[in-house]
């Protein structure tokens, strides 16, 4: 089990990657996540778990969903099943997807 600054440590470095996700993949206008998508989708990238409010400071954590369309045996076995999650009443998750494509692919 983690010690308290281990898990303080850990949170440090999630809310570290939510910001450097904000400048890689956000839109500069409005300093979106990407845009709000489903696991399922192609373009899928990570979700994010926020309570009290959407801002980077409230990021509790960072995680990739597994894909409910897809059998346990075709997924990531590093994905976190959020079908069965339960929050507190002031959390909620975003999952982001990639905008689009890169023009040369």
């Amino acid at each position: 089990m983690k010690s308290r600054d281990e898990r303080e440590k850990d949170k440090n470095m999630k809310k570290m990657l939510v910001f450097a996700l904000l400048f890689a993949c956000g839109d500069s206008e409005d300093r979106d996540f990407g845009e709000e998508c489903e696991v399922h989708n192609e373009l899928y990238s990570h979700t994010v778990l926020f309570c009290d409010g959407f801002e980077p400071e409230n990021v509790e954590d960072v995680f990739q969903a597994c894909n409910p369309r897809q059998s346990r045996s075709e997924r990531d076995p590093r994905c976190v099943p959020c079908d069965l999650m339960e929050f507190e009443e002031n959390c909620e998750l975003q999952h982001v997807c990639f905008i689009k494509k890169a023009e040369w692919e």
